[in-house]
């Protein structure tokens, strides 16, 4: 499914928008991850995210406007009593950790925690890690991260580079049509639903209807110090 970026100052309309929050360790990159899809720019030197930061990404798809919500959220103990309110109303979380630190890994156990207490029980969840360029210090094998992202029933896994571009536009690209995907299926499922509602017929039971494709209460749908 091929798509055109829009720039952020033409989304003053969207026909679809989505709620994403980045999530992880100090560190790994969620700001500049931000950075590279909003701007395609990067900078070594970024100040610590205090409390959250947000941005938007739009897509032309089907000739529907898409927009995702970005929320790039502080990874600091301290903050996170602020942060957990950004996860109301999530459509997709991306998990993030910097593939040459492996403590950034091993706490994503504590960040799958934070998800399951404070976000939606339908949120999509993408294991991505960052500083995919740094070959030589890496510390987390990308096989390792499908293995866990298998056992905690992750969405999918990818990994990115914030300061070549790797990836990154491709996996909100791709994110953003995966949602709007959803939440088509979901309209659809329910259209069908209500075309298909039992009538009164006059006669006893009526017409059983089976369950309409594993719809979520009718709720739209909503890669990788930066490097």
């Amino acid at each position: 499914m091929s798509h055109e970026v829009i720039a952020d100052k033409s989304l003053a309309t969207q026909d679809h928008l989505f709620k994403l929050i980045i999530i992880g360790d100090t560190g790994v990159g969620k700001s500049c991850l931000m950075k590279r899809v909003m701007d395609n720019e990067f900078k070594a030197e970024h100040q610590v995210t205090i409390g959250v930061e947000f941005g938007s990404f739009g897509l032309r798809v089907d000739g529907k406007v898409l927009k995702l919500q970005i929320w790039d959220t502080a990874g600091q103990e301290s903050f996170k009593s602020v942060t957990r309110i950004f996860y109301r109303g999530a459509h997709c979380v991306f998990l993030t950790y910097d593939v040459t630190r492996e403590e950034t890994f091993v706490n994503l156990l504590e960040w799958l925690k934070e998800i399951k207490q404070h976000a939606s029980e339908d949120v999509r969840v993408y294991l991505i890690g960052n500083k995919s360029e740094m070959e030589d210090q890496r510390e987390v094998t990308f096989q390792r991260a499908l293995e866990f992202a298998k056992e905690y029933k992750l969405h999918k896994v990818f990994e990115t580079s914030a300061k070549t571009g790797y990836n990154v536009e491709e996996v909100f690209a791709m994110v953003a049509k995966e949602l709007y995907m959803q939440s088509k299926r979901e309209a659809e499922a329910a259209q069908s639903a209500n075309h298909t509602a039992p009538q009164d017929s006059g006669k006893q039971g009526g017409v059983t209807l089976g369950e309409t494709s594993g719809t979520k209460g009718g709720k739209k749908g909503k890669k990788g110090g930066c490097c």
